[in-house]
């Protein structure tokens, strides 16, 4: 059986890279780290997911139990790579593969998760030769190993085709390898074109979800975590993270909490903590995911005159369109709550582009960190000098976008400063007069029972020409559930969205 396994394996190797890997020596590649699975979990081919149970062959006696269903696959354990031979002490050879160095690690992550989290879900291996990359029969991917890993073109579109359509990867540097965490981040940039694995924040719901982690403990040999932060890379699709990858070692201490001497990984619990909330996280926003693989096309119900308004949006070196579909609903609040006339079509415009004047109205969002070009900063000081209106959106309430905004505004206009607009100020008042606002369940955990609207703003020559809303309003303009979001719900989003677009064009 071992053989059959570990043949499927090289098959596997030479599908994914066109040709086999070569066998190559790699410092800390001394074979397997793991100990071999409780169980024989199933291989998933293409198509399969849950089939039907077959009757038996007899009838059961009534004293006889019936075999209960298998769960449900949560993650797929990505074959590549090559298969090796290490030979032991005793002169017996032992055979390993490329991508099972911790042969149960999933096997012992998903038995903690369905136990702690009351799920009941299982891992298969998965050959991607075979599989159909479809999210609804496994969401999640997982890949771990040493060795550089390779794709070929085929694999490459079928991942993203995969993770588009709601999927998640995984990514795991066994014994913190570098040599694998670099070419996930050059596979991962192949495939997601301006799409870079970035570091999370340390506010990012995967280090809260389940367990809320703010210190780990590392390995002696980690020499670069002195401050004990939990450390994930994570590449955003919309609103939602949906490839993750840990430069440190987590399968180790999943399969059997053991690592190797020199290993650069997290330890024990603290590993399990982790895997624990990356499994809470894919599972909450699973739908999201699903809601943001539908393209969404908005017309107008009947053909519009001469427009009043047009929804342009800043195209920034993060991720700048988290919320895809938010602006259809806003523009049709719009239409339908006041007499103003708008182009059913998101504008995406760069702040350094020369036609930036001709809109009257910026919106802005986004995640995590982004960095203006000076010539972006220039087009940003000339835009709103020049009277424009930028309405800015931390998408999920995210700190990190917090702060690279409040850099980069500084940068923009250093003789002036965000401050919260008062409670008397027009926006509240332009279309829909707003005292109290509801926010989100994260909102309320975070900074207490708030229910009044809050803005800040940047005031020249008498007149705001900059709104920023540190609480998100996209996601509450798409009206989807986004777990653990900090921001204000939809009904209320969207009045502060209608005021904003008043005030823009009335002021």
């Amino acid at each position: 059986m071992l053989d059959r396994v570990l043949t499927a394996a090289l098959l596997c190797a030479v599908l994914l890279g066109g040709a086999a890997l070569p066998v190559f020596a790699q410092e800390g590649d001394d074979g397997p780290c793991g100990l071999p699975p409780e169980g024989k979990p199933q291989r998933i081919k293409g198509g399969e997911s849950l089939p039907p149970l077959p009757l038996p062959a007899t009838p059961l006696r009534r004293t006889e139990r019936k075999r209960e269903p298998a769960p449900p696959t949560l993650v797929g354990k990505v074959m590549w790579g090559e298969t090796h031979v290490q030979f032991l002490q005793d002169g017996r050879k032992f055979k390993y593969a490329d991508w099972n160095l911790d042969p149960a690690d999933l096997q012992r992550l998903l038995k903690v998760a369905n136990n702690k989290l009351g799920i009941r879900y299982r891992h298969a291996p998965v050959e991607p030769a075979s599989w159909s990359f479809n999210p609804s029969e496994i969401p999640i991917l997982y890949f771990t190993g040493k060795r550089a890993i390779h794709f070929t073109d085929e694999v490459r579109a079928k991942l993203r085709q995969y993770v588009e359509a709601g999927g998640y990867l995984w990514g795991d540097a066994c014994s913190g390898s570098d040599a694998f965490a670099q070419a996930f981040r050059q596979e991962m940039a192949a495939i997601f074109a301006n799409r870079p694995l970035a570091p999370l924040s340390p506010d990012h719901p995967v280090f809260s979800c389940y367990q809320p982690l703010k210190k780990v403990q590392y390995t002696q040999d980690t020499k670069d975590r002195p401050d004990g932060a939990p450390f994930l890379e994570g590449l955003y699709v919309g609103c939602r993270t949906a490839v993750f990858l840990s430069k440190y070692d987590l399968s180790c201490a999943w399969d059997s909490n053991h690592t190797k001497e020199g290993a650069k990984g997290v330890l024990g619990e603290d590993a399990i903590s982790i895997g624990l909330n990356l499994v809470s996280y894919c599972l909450a926003y699973y739908d999201l995911g699903k809601y943001l693989s539908k393209e969404r096309v908005v017309e107008a119900e009947e053909t519009p005159g001469p427009s009043d308004f047009v929804f342009a949006q800043v195209r920034h070196s993060g991720n700048w369109d988290p919320d895809p579909s938010a602006f259809a609903n806003l523009l049709k609040a719009v239409t339908s709550g006041t007499s103003t006339r708008v182009t059913f079509q998101k504008k995406p415009v760069r702040l350094s582009d020369p036609t930036l004047l001709s809109y009257p109205f910026l919106y802005m969002t986004g995640h995590e960190e982004f960095v203006l070009g000076d010539d972006e900063v220039a087009g940003l000081r000339r835009f709103v000098s020049n009277g424009g209106f930028l309405l800015v959106d931390s998408c999920c309430g995210n700190l990190g976008f917090d702060a690279a905004l409040r850099r980069e505004l500084k940068r923009a206009f250093p003789n002036a400063a965000l401050s919260d607009l008062p409670k008397d100020h027009p926006i509240y008042g332009t279309q829909e007069h707003l005292v109290t606002v509801e926010y989100t369940p994260k909102v309320r955990a975070t900074f207490g029972e708030m229910n009044a609207p809050y803005l800040e703003g940047i005031t020249l020559d008498g007149a705001t020409r900059v709104v920023y809303s540190r609480f998100d309003l996209g996601c509450g303009w798409e009206n989807q559930e986004h777990p653990w979001a900090k921001g204000v719900l939809a009904k209320d989003a969207l009045r502060l969205g209608i005021n904003a677009v008043v005030y823009a064009l009335t002021h």
